[in-house]
């Protein structure tokens, strides 16, 4: 496929975070960054299907997902339904032989996991994991100072993430408490995504011990600390939290090295990096010079575009799921393999589901 080639996109769930993608993807074809079709959408409450439709300029819809993987026309294949979902769509994908993103967590487990990432393979279709976090602004920079400054041996990571979960959330997200569609609470639907990350700076782990607490009577998790050793000896700790706070999602990342620091802030009204090399001051970065950075690590070229063009990139927390996509969107044009991928979703899941047995066990787990 050449970067001409319009590609031909459908989605399943039109939930809230299918209909965020949407939203992205929408603003991504409006700013014409990239050339795809959004041909159709698919969900078995055929009402939010066809609001989705209608909303967002969607020409078909469709709420049996075989359906859509029967149409010809579509090479892609977005999988946004909740978790339980995902196994039989996802491979339903690869046989029809469609570019397959999928959100996280991609599954209830390591083992189902594994065998998503095993029919992906064998069907040489490329796969995308919702990694959503490898695309933050302040994220893209930490790694990109890394490879500018010598900080030395990694030492001590830190990550606490809290997220808001009212009544009102869990009306609209009722399936984020039950445990069979989702495999889990905190721990899988939300601390996957910083086990992603930390790995992604820390490298692998080999060693976890986790405990979790029940809060509520939902019955998945609502809190989780992981301590984890990774293969070269440095550490890493985790804390995640469930909440009915006034307050929306957070989260602060600290990463220790033997010559420096850096420290992300990913709250609402209150985002910046700083980092601090031994022997000089520290450093803030702010919004406007982190989002360059994306946008020069998205090969997105500013010099003739106006903000209405590129905007869409950056600017807010949401404007991630389109970075992403345009990434993914890409690399599907130019043949490469997508970043982050099931292969990555596989390394986390192994770690979240070695957190669930610490937990279980009191024990730590080893896992190289």
């Amino acid at each position: 496929m050449s970067e001409e080639d319009e590609i031909h996109l459908g989605l399943i769930g039109t939930g809230n975070i299918g209909r965020t993608h949407l939203a992205a993807l929408f603003s991504l074809k409006k700013s014409n960054l990239t050339n795809f079709h959004l041909s159709a959408v698919c969900d078995l409450d055929s009402e939010s299907a066809k609001k989705a439709a209608k909303d967002f300029d969607i020409p078909t819809t469709y709420e049996d997902y075989n359906e859509l993987m029967s149409n010809d026309e579509i090479d892609v294949v977005y999988v946004c339904t909740p978790t339980s979902k995902h196994t039989d769509i996802v491979k339903a994908a690869a046989k029809a032989g469609k570019a397959i993103y999928c959100e996280e967590p991609l599954a209830h487990s390591c083992p189902q996991a594994q065998t998503l990432m095993a029919v992906a393979q064998d069907a040489k279709v490329p796969s995308a994991a919702g990694f959503l976090l490898r695309y933050d602004s302040f994220i893209l920079y930490a790694k990109s100072l890394l490879e500018k400054h010598d900080f030395g041996k990694p030492m001590l990571a830190h990550v606490r993430t809290d997220h808001m979960y009212t009544e009102e959330y869990e009306k609209l997200n009722e399936w984020r408490g039950k445990s069979q569609i989702t495999g889990g609470g905190t721990l899988v639907e939300h601390c996957v995504h910083d086990i992603d990350i930390l790995t992604w700076f820390f490298g692998p782990v080999a060693e976890v011990y986790a405990k979790v607490g029940f809060f509520s009577d939902r019955g998945v998790e609502d809190l989780a600390t992981l301590m984890m050793t990774h293969k070269d000896g440095q550490m890493s700790t985790l804390d995640s939290v469930w909440h009915s706070i006034d307050r929306p999602d957070e989260r602060r990342i600290e990463l220790f090295y033997e010559q420096g620091f850096i420290g992300i802030t990913l709250e609402s009204g209150n985002r910046f990096l700083e980092y601090h090399l031994k022997g000089e001051g520290p450093v803030r970065i702010n919004a406007e010079t982190a989002d360059a950075l994306l946008l020069e690590h998205l090969g997105v070229h500013t010099n003739n575009g106006s903000l209405e063009t590129y905007g869409v990139l950056i600017d807010s927390v949401d404007n991630r799921y389109a970075a992403l996509s345009y990434a993914f969107l890409g690399a599907i044009k130019s043949g490469e393999n997508p970043s982050p991928n099931f292969m990555d979703a596989v390394a986390a899941h192994k770690i979240v589901d070695a957190a669930y047995e610490s937990a279980t066990k009191g024990t730590a787990i080893d896992i190289l």
